[in-house]
């Protein structure tokens, strides 16, 4: 499943639900990949931290703020995972337009 977590507006927790919604899937044991649409690279940061420390140790994450990398590094490695979770920036982006694009519909 492919979920975008996506905002217009910077500062509304996107990343920290990104991250959160990451972690609950890795620890019910799907193979997760968080992938990082923001320059800021936040969600990259935290789970490199996070991973340091040993916990959320089955999460991959990327970063690609270029809309077409992001579609196409997501589209060609999907069959990899089975949670690809994107946080999206806090601004109308390439990115964020690829990202609401290939994320499944629930």
């Amino acid at each position: 499943m492919i979920i975008t977590i996506g905002n217009t507006k910077g500062g509304v927790g996107k990343t920290t639900l990104a991250i959160n919604i990451a972690a609950a899937r890795a620890m019910s044991g799907s193979d997760v990949w968080l992938v990082d649409g923001d320059r800021q690279g936040s969600a990259q940061i935290a789970i490199g931290i996070r991973s340091e420390s040993n916990q959320h140790k089955g999460i991959a994450c990327s970063q690609y703020v270029d809309g077409s990398v992001l579609r196409t590094q997501v589209l060609q490695q999907k069959s990899k995972y089975q949670d690809i979770v994107i946080d999206a920036g806090g601004r109308d982006s390439t990115a964020l337009r690829a990202a609401l694009i290939i994320s499944d519909v629930l």
